[in-house]
């Protein structure tokens, strides 16, 4: 499940650097057709429209980059959960093992509590 989560994320992470990229090359051929068509007193223009599109960019992968640490430590935290998990399933197979007849005890007193809690909720 892991690995289909963290393949999910990093599919999505490069489906935004490629777009970003994709974005980037789309509008430099686009602002270099306008401008072999114009005067060569565009040349300025051309050259901010440029450095726009740089900019843009540039914050694509920002964006991207923020997109991926963020991914990293949501990774890092489900496995710490995951982990947490496994250690407190394991301590209540424990304490299950060393006593089982207060297990059942307690589990049929919290049965008996969340069905009053359920019933009292419903009488309403």
């Amino acid at each position: 499940m892991e690995n289909s989560i963290d393949s999910k994320i990093n599919s999505a992470r490069d489906g935004v650097t490629q777009i970003g990229n994709n974005l980037r090359a789309d509008a430099h051929a686009a602002i270099d057709k306008v401008a072999d068509k114009v005067p060569p007193t565009t040349d300025r223009l051309a050259n901010s429209a440029h450095n726009g599109v740089d900019k843009v960019a540039d914050g694509v992968n920002k964006v991207a980059d923020t997109v991926e640490s963020t991914s990293d430590r949501l990774i890092a935290r489900g496995k710490q959960v995951s982990a947490s998990c496994k250690a407190l399933t394991e301590s209540g197979r424990s304490h299950v093992r060393a006593s089982p007849a207060i297990s059942v005890l307690l589990a049929a007193a919290a049965g008996y509590g969340i069905s009053k809690l359920l019933s009292s909720r419903s009488a309403k």
